[in-house]
């Protein structure tokens, strides 16, 4: 137990070690947010799970003076567990984002994914490494709309502390990495991340019900032409619930 509880409190460490070392180069404007999340599963079949979630998030705190950044999210999709260790999602999500130093932008997007489960490290509280790779039509509207491609690449896992695994009762630690990148960089979303660190503390709560506090670092960008030179950091609360749903260790 202990020795579970020491390598994932190094990799949450070595996450924030390297976001504090990138925020440290150059001369960025930093923002501080606080986001509110809900998270709903429901089984449908042996192989099929409907999933919806959605998001409130606002600037706590900013280097800019004039500066003002408001997010709202729905989203909704089924997911197909084609293999034991292999999930294909598909979804649509609608966003809305509000800026003082820009127009407000909202968008519908599309996405399908595929996410791989390994390993499974049965010595390791049975620990599951998901690699998620998504595709994401976008369709974006400002002063008019606009159309943007972008892939994403995540590794995630979620570290059980005081029990074997996830279950009623049990604490554990999401952690995640990600990186995006946008085809022939076009991009019109002028806030957009290419990178971001995930690490926090979650509670399995019953058997439907989890909660779970994280922090993320994010790089993203103040302008379209900009370099991405942003440093964002978030606490986020997110509330989870499952119906029918039994290992949440292959949850989404």
């Amino acid at each position: 137990m202990n020795g579970r509880i020491t390598i994932a409190t190094a990799f949450a460490l070595a996450a924030f070690v390297f976001a504090e070392g990138v925020s440290a180069q150059g001369d960025v404007e930093n923002g501080d947010f606080g986001k509110l999340g809900y998270e709903f599963q429901r089984s449908l079949n042996d192989h099929t799970r409907f999933f919806t979630s959605s998001s409130y998030e606002d600037l706590l705190s900013s280097e800019a003076l004039t500066a003002t950044r408001r997010k709202a999210s729905l989203e909704a999709g089924v997911a197909w567990s084609a293999k034991s260790w292999l999930r294909l999602e598909a979804g649509i999500g609608n966003y809305y984002s509000s800026r003082l130093v820009a127009q407000d932008l909202y968008e519908v997007r599309l996405w399908q994914s595929a996410t791989f489960d390994w390993p499974e490290i049965d010595a390791l509280a049975r620990w599951v490494v998901h690699h998620r790779f998504r595709l994401e039509e976008r369709f974006l509207h400002a002063s008019g709309w606009d159309t943007a491609l972008r892939g994403r690449y995540r590794l995630s896992l979620a570290v059980p502390v005081n029990r074997y695994t996830i279950e009623p009762g049990a604490f554990y630690m999401p952690m995640s990495a990600e990186w995006f990148w946008n085809p022939g960089e076009r991009d019109s979303e002028l806030f957009t991340n290419s990178k971001s660190l995930k690490a926090g503390l979650g509670l399995q709560v019953s058997k439907d019900w989890a909660a779970e506090v994280t922090y993320t670092w994010q790089e993203s960008r103040g302008s379209i032409n900009s370099a991405f030179s942003r440093d964002d950091n978030v606490i986020e609360f997110k509330v989870k619930s499952t119906i029918r749903i039994r290992d949440y260790l292959k949850s989404r």
